[in-house]
């Protein structure tokens, strides 16, 4: 996969990110109007344009004493519209799967070490 879909499966990720995205395609807009527009917190909204500016797919200028964002790759648009599905390795696991992860790992360790604890005590005898 090309590294530009890559990055665009991340932003993607997240209904929050698409919903800027989406925002931002009629228009350059600022925190607050974003914000109203998509029906989220500002200061959620703002972590998020962060995040969307450092992977550059938007940008941002001072503008009447407000910081205007505003799409940097149009490509964006092209993706969300074909409507691809972001592949399952780029989703972000929610908590409850990153402990059974977690737990079928140590699991999975601590097996490993019993089978050689009784190896080694099947030689001492």
């Amino acid at each position: 996969m090309p590294l530009h879909e890559e990055i665009f499966h991340k932003a993607l990720a997240s209904d929050i990110r698409r919903g800027i995205l989406i925002s931002l395609s009629k228009k350059e807009k600022y925190l607050s109007e974003i914000s109203n527009e998509i029906k989220k917190k500002p200061q959620t909204v703002d972590f998020h344009l962060n995040l969307l500016e450092e992977i550059g797919l938007i940008g941002s200028k001072w503008k009447e004493g407000k910081k205007y964002y505003f799409l940097k790759d149009r490509k964006i648009l092209d993706f969300l519209r074909e409507g691809r599905p972001v592949p399952l390795y780029l989703r972000p696991k929610p908590p409850h799967e990153i402990v059974i992860d977690a737990w079928n790992d140590l699991s999975k360790k601590l097996d490993r070490i019993e089978k050689k604890v009784d190896r080694i005590l099947m030689n001492k005898k």
